[in-house]
């Protein structure tokens, strides 16, 4: 299906996600207007609460539950941006999907804090309760901390269709990263924490015996379909395709994995260094999803939707930096 453009430019080919304007081929995401489609707010607790949308007209559709990556807390404000500008979760909603832009409490005190599982099984329910949303079509889509919080989840809960996990941080999953490796100022506060350094070292010395009991424990409650997008970048590519991954293969668990080359840690939120690859990743994640979905998504309207440049990926300076501190260092945990 084409992600068909309103206002397009006299002489300008649309096709699905892109432009090609005087030989040039340029990545859009569809721009959907609050007026168009409003966003609503759900909200489970204080610290679990949601940004929603969805297409037009009556139910029931599928939804897509994304879960943003790290291991702090987003305002409804952050969400509600996501929710309208982030490449990923507007092009789901274009293609015919409530989408669901959530939050959880922190556990920048505690990595292993099982807290965020309880908060986003709140919002799992919620959203199934949603009228306009099929229960038993219903998906989470998580990047980083939020693809390990994913995994998390559909490990104790058998209503996930299915999960996306973008470069999962299974570090967490684990058990690898703990209270211990978080780092705490004169007055008790978490700073900073040794990530890094546990990314820097070799997973399988990480992996004792007793973390493989705990992790394939965890894996055993693992019922729903998984795709697991990875660039070949980031060092989570050593926990995840060297560790984890053949883990859940080794348990018989139902696993897909696709690899962009060159892509950053965050493509998978639909920029990526190469916005086509970025667009390519979601349209693998939307081609998995709807191979599990009981219910066809209905796309939106061709004249709600603003095709809209997507711009490409920037770095966070601290995260390059220290990045190559700990590669640098040679830290061990």
């Amino acid at each position: 299906m084409s992600l068909c453009a309103a206002m397009i430019p006299l002489g300008v080919v649309f096709t699905a996600g892109s432009f090609l304007w005087a030989g040039e081929t340029v990545t859009t995401f569809p721009l959907i207007s609050e007026k168009s489609i409003p966003v609503e707010e759900l909200r489970v607790s204080d610290d679990a609460y949601a940004a929603v949308r969805k297409p037009p007209g009556e139910g029931p559709l599928p939804a897509v539950i994304f879960l943003h990556g790290g291991v702090g807390h987003s305002t409804m404000k952050q969400l509600r941006r996501a929710a309208v500008r982030q490449p990923t979760q507007a092009r789901f909603l274009a293609w015919g999907y409530v989408t669901v832009n959530a939050t959880r409490r922190s556990i920048r005190r505690d990595p292993q804090d099982r807290g965020v599982v309880k908060d986003t099984l709140g919002i799992l329910d919620a959203v199934r309760d949603l009228p306009y949303v099929d229960p038993d079509s219903v998906f989470l889509y998580g990047g980083s901390g939020g693809g390990t919080l994913a995994l998390e989840v559909a490990s104790v809960s058998k209503d996930v269709a299915a999960v996306v996990a973008g470069e999962p941080a299974t570090i967490i999953y684990m058990g690898m990263m703990t209270r211990k490796d978080v780092i705490f100022n004169a007055d008790g506060k978490p700073t900073k924490d040794r990530r890094w350094e546990i990314m820097d070292a070799d997973p399988k010395t990480l992996y004792t015996p007793e973390l493989r009991e705990h992790t394939r424990r965890k894996l055993e409650g693992l019922r729903c379909p998984v795709l697991i997008l990875h660039g070949d970048v980031h060092p989570l590519k050593k926990f995840n395709l060297g560790v984890f991954v053949p883990e859940m293969r080794a348990l018989g668990k139902n696993v897909v994995v696709k690899i962009y080359p060159g892509e950053p840690h965050g493509f998978f939120w639909g920029r990526g260094k190469d916005t086509s690859m970025a667009l390519r990743a979601n349209r693998d994640a939307e081609s998995f999803i709807r191979k599990y979905s009981k219910t066809p998504p209905r796309p939106v309207a061709p004249d709600l939707i603003q095709p809209t440049k997507v711009e490409p990926q920037k770095f966070r300076p601290t995260e390059v930096h220290e990045a190559k501190r700990a590669r640098s260092s040679g830290a061990k945990r």
